[in-house]
């Protein structure tokens, strides 16, 4: 009996394993986006009938085929790195979210796609659970909105403000004097004019930060100057509706990282907002106040507040009080969800409260300077991670390009700042410098100039992001550019880039041969040279005849007691057959007729170790001002 009992539960275990497993089929089925599983060598093993549609096979012909077959094959290397670094660290994650991908139907079509990974632990191993969604439909109503963008842009903007301009003049008497009933509707279709265009700005500027597309030239500023700048610049307006607007004494200096015209715009606009719900007579008071490592803006007006009902709608857009009053003060509505999304771009976060005595404050917190330094390191760096130094201002971009290459296998380090960049870069060893154009203000290759004047980054990879500049071709070359790569970017192509830092000795670093027969030398040079180049360190002539055959060189250091006829100097050529400079080093310190090869003679019983470090810059520093 007791037999027939575990039998019977045998088989409802089966019976209900074989439900579930029927359930799990169908609804992979009924599923609208393609679904497709994967075996750790990326073979398909299962489809659902979406993808069929999607890709335009049949089921048959795609089980067994590995998933490249649905890949371009531009993008075939990315996607091997991919599968590579999900197998290291399975976890459910989107596929590189900051770049476009694509999939390749059975007739050669590309279509672009979004794709979900998820990891199913077998006892037969890994396994891969993709998610794949044809997204051309949503990258066809974003060339819609772009479309209708550029219609009020150029269609309304442009003679809109044509004709507030025209209006004006007419106001101001350019036409000759207007009888007072003409006077008067000039007015009022001046104002109305300003009050479209300003509808329309704010709209533009709506679309610009939701799509991406509004610019943020970051850079190191002090809140409290700002704030005192964009007083001045609005007091006029505020005046205009009876009411003073004055910064508190006790406010407090700070440095954030910023767009300076981007964050006066969030405080005008607080400001307008404070100022039009103000009595007559009132004040609107200023104050920035350092706290917990961030900087705060805070607003304060002394009108009636907010109504209870609408605090939770006061960011969204166009949403205004539903109250007489409010209406009467006019608006867009969209003023404080510039705001919003502004702050968001700046990395801050913007809240009110009532105020104490009536009225209400509105504040901005945003990272101090400090606070935003402190992420620029990459920790903690795995060991097989290539390092590189990433010269860009906007945080919200490098943390992006950051996400999007260390699935490739990079390490990336922030400098926000030229200064920062330039102690970074100097004090660290990089495989390669990414720099946006916009970091500096001189703009131009000007900051990457100053970079390869340093010695230890002579030959270091750098790649620019910004436009590559007919005017700029020839500087490039100069300059030894990897590559060129422009906004917003391609992380594919960057990693592709940054894949030659990779290569063992094009690390950039200037490459220095010592030869000398001392070992104890050759090792106290080697540590003294590190921090500026890589040091090939051999004992006699003959190993060095050999080293310049492997690899190329900048600079050589030799021994001539070893040398005494300095023979070898002859022998050193890169493998352009062009001469590399040599500083002799030495207790011998000959004569030599090759002057014009021999940067400098040092004695090893005099000089320190310091005067050849020094030396070996200068001479490097020479060479580059020289290509």
């Amino acid at each position: 009996m007791g037999q027939a009992v575990g039998i019977a539960n045998v088989s409802r275990d089966r019976s209900t394993e074989n439900f579930a497993g029927e359930k799990f089929r169908l609804a992979v089925e009924a599923c609208p986006s393609g679904m497709m599983i994967t075996d750790s060598a990326g073979d398909i093993v299962l489809v659902n009938s979406a993808t069929e549609l999607l890709f335009g096979y049949r089921r048959e012909e795609l089980i067994g085929k590995n998933l490249e077959v649905l890949v371009p094959a531009r993008l075939r290397g990315l996607h091997s790195k991919q599968r590579a670094v999900f197998a290291r660290n399975p976890q459910q994650r989107r596929v590189q979210p900051n770049l476009e991908l694509f999939g390749l139907r059975c007739d050669g079509i590309e279509f672009p796609v979004e794709v979900w990974l998820n990891p199913i632990h077998t006892g037969d191993g890994l396994y891969v659970l993709s998610v794949i969604i044809d997204i051309s439909e949503r990258k066809r109503m974003d060339r819609l909105k772009d479309e209708f963008v550029f219609n009020v842009n150029h269609e309304l903007r442009t003679p809109l403000t044509s004709i507030a301009g025209s209006l004006g003049l007419m106001a101001a008497g350019a036409a000759g004097k207007l009888p007072e009933a003409a006077a008067r509707l000039v007015s009022i279709a001046q104002t109305n004019c300003q009050r479209l265009i300003r509808l329309i700005n704010e709209v533009l500027d709506i679309e610009k930060i939701e799509s991406g597309r509004m610019d943020f030239h970051f850079q190191r500023l002090d809140v409290r100057a700002l704030v005192e700048q964009v007083i001045e610049a609005n007091s006029a307006y505020a005046a205009g509706f009876g009411v003073q607007i004055r910064l508190d004494p006790a406010a407090e200096p700070g440095e954030v990282l910023a767009d300076p015209d981007r964050l006066a715009q969030v405080v005008t606009n607080l400001l307008s907002n404070a100022v039009k719900f103000s009595p007559r007579g009132g004040e609107v008071l200023l104050t920035t106040k350092s706290r917990a490592g961030a900087m705060r803006i805070s607003v304060r007006d002394h009108g009636d507040g907010i109504p209870a009902a609408f605090k939770p709608h006061v960011f969204e857009k166009f949403a205004q009080a539903d109250t007489t009053d409010a209406r009467k003060k006019g608006g867009t509505g969209l003023g404080l969800s510039i705001v919003k999304q502004i702050v968001a771009r700046l990395d801050g976060h913007v809240g009110f409260a009532d105020a104490d005595g009536g009225g209400t404050v509105f504040h901005v917190d945003l990272p101090g300077w400090q606070q935003i330094d402190s992420r620029a390191i990459d920790t903690p760096r795995p060991d097989h991670a290539v390092p590189v130094l990433l010269c860009e201002s906007d945080p919200e971009i490098a943390m992006a390009l950051r996400e999007g290459l260390r699935p490739l296998g990079f390490s990336i380090d922030f400098a926000h700042h030229p200064a920062n960049a330039m102690a970074r870069a100097t004090s660290n060893h990089y495989a390669a410098l990414v720099v946006d154009l916009k970091l500096s203000n001189a703009g131009g290759l000007d900051f990457v100039r100053r970079l390869r004047q340093q010695p230890g980054l002579y030959r270091t990879p750098i790649v620019i992001i910004g436009a590559d500049r007919e005017g700029d071709a020839d500087d490039a070359a100069n300059l030894f550019i990897l590559g060129w790569i422009e906004k917003p970017v391609d992380v594919a192509r960057l990693g592709e880039l940054l894949e030659k830092a990779r290569v063992p000795g094009a690390n950039g670093r200037p490459h220095i041969l010592h030869v000398d027969g001392d070992g104890e030398a050759r090792a106290l040079v080697a540590h003294a040279l590190e921090p500026i180049g890589k040091v090939v360190s051999v004992k006699t002539a003959e190993e060095a005849r050999l080293a310049l055959k492997a690899d190329d060189f900048d600079l050589a250091v030799l021994d001539s007691i070893l040398d005494p006829g300095l023979s070898l100097l002859s022998d050193l050529r890169d493998r352009r057959g062009r001469l590399i400079p040599a500083v002799i080093f030495s207790l011998s310190t000959p004569d030599s007729a090759h002057d014009q090869q021999v940067a400098a003679q040092l004695d090893k019983s005099r000089a320190s170790l310091d005067e050849l470090v020094a030396a070996i810059r200068d001479r490097l520093m020479l060479k580059q001002s020289q290509v």
